[in-house]
């Protein structure tokens, strides 16, 4: 075996092993571009035109002004977001109870038009790095409780989402 189909199959097994939940629809690429122009134009209250951004859902306010079909795609893609989890942040010390929770929802829009969403969802979590967890439920009774939070952007047809660079999952022991 040549020394470029070795390198070329460890980065095959490399890149296979890697999970990704994000998803590339139709017209992924211009959303991504527009998700960017967004998020750049609404660093500051108010957004700088043509954008603009709403809050169509707050599970913590029991607000929602979204239709019961958007809410349960958004949550089904939020529920996909956090399968990563076991590859990335669970794979250190923190244990999470697997029940996906849509927290709250911003649609964004250019002029008049629904670009998308920008999504957070969470978990109830435990910080195990100072506690004694063996893996039973029993355990985490002395451990610090708290929620991983991780933020993602859903196009307006659901068929593009991606995790938000600036919110890649992290634990806090705040908003349970």
């Amino acid at each position: 075996m040549s020394l470029k189909i070795a390198v070329l199959a460890l980065f095959g097994i490399s890149a296979a092993s890697i999970s990704f939940a994000d998803q590339m629809g139709p017209n992924g690429d211009k959303f991504y571009e527009e998700a960017a122009h967004y998020e750049n134009a609404c660093k500051e209250e108010p957004c700088k035109a043509p954008y603009t951004e709403q809050v169509v859902y707050n599970q913590k306010n029991k607000f929602n002004k979204l239709s019961v079909e958007t809410k349960e795609v958004l949550k089904k893609i939020a529920v996909e977001q956090a399968q990563v989890w076991g590859d990335t942040i669970l794979e250190g010390d923190y244990h999470a109870t697997g029940r996906t929770r849509l927290d709250s929802v911003l649609a964004f829009y250019k002029g008049n038009e629904l670009v998308g969403y920008k999504i957070q969802y969470s978990e109830k979590a435990w910080y195990t790095g100072d506690c004694d967890f063996n893996g039973s439920r029993e355990s985490l009774k002395g451990c610090k409780e708290g929620r991983i939070v991780e933020g993602s952007y859903v196009s307006s047809d659901a068929q593009t989402y991606f995790s938000d660079e600036e919110r890649y999952a992290e634990f806090s022991f705040v908003g349970n």
